[in-house]
């Protein structure tokens, strides 16, 4: 009887504990909305000089992800985010011209006005699994602060 009544409850765990991550998926994302300047960026181990983040500004509108560097646009991504990760997960989507839609593994840290990624450079990279960069690993963490009104 017990096992029964366990086998009948799982559907019930798994309705319900998918719409929890669904709710949070989508706070996080609406934290995020607007513009962002960049704060902070390593790349394998080095810290970006600060003269070279400037100027650098990022919009996240919907589920568009839009980096501007001097005014210049780069080629933006679709997110998407699963905080039931650990750490939360965010997947970035880019589709160029003429080339198949592109998926980079991120993971991602949302703290009230810092928003912290973390990714590989190339799509053929793991997820990262800490907020951490070291000589050859190929990742980059970058910290964006919210733009001030």
């Amino acid at each position: 009887m017990f096992a029964k009544s366990l086998w009948l409850s799982l559907p019930l765990i798994v309705v319900f504990g998918q719409p929890a991550n669904d709710l949070k998926a989508k706070h996080d994302l609406k934290q995020m909305q607007g513009a962002w300047v960049l704060h902070a960026l390593e790349v394998n181990g080095k810290d970006v000089p600060a003269a070279k983040l400037q100027n650098t500004l990022l919009i996240v509108k919907g589920d568009d992800y839009r980096t501007t560097v001097k005014g210049q646009p780069l080629p933006g991504f679709r997110i998407t985010l699963d905080p039931s990760k650990k750490p939360a997960a965010m997947d970035m989507f880019q589709a160029l011209p003429g080339q198949a839609e592109k998926k980079f593994k991120a993971i991602y840290l949302l703290d009230k006005d810092t928003l912290k990624i973390c990714r590989g450079l190339t799509t053929e990279d793991e997820r990262p699994g800490q907020f951490a960069t070291w000589p050859d690993t190929n990742y980059f963490v970058v910290t964006w602060k919210r733009q001030e009104k």
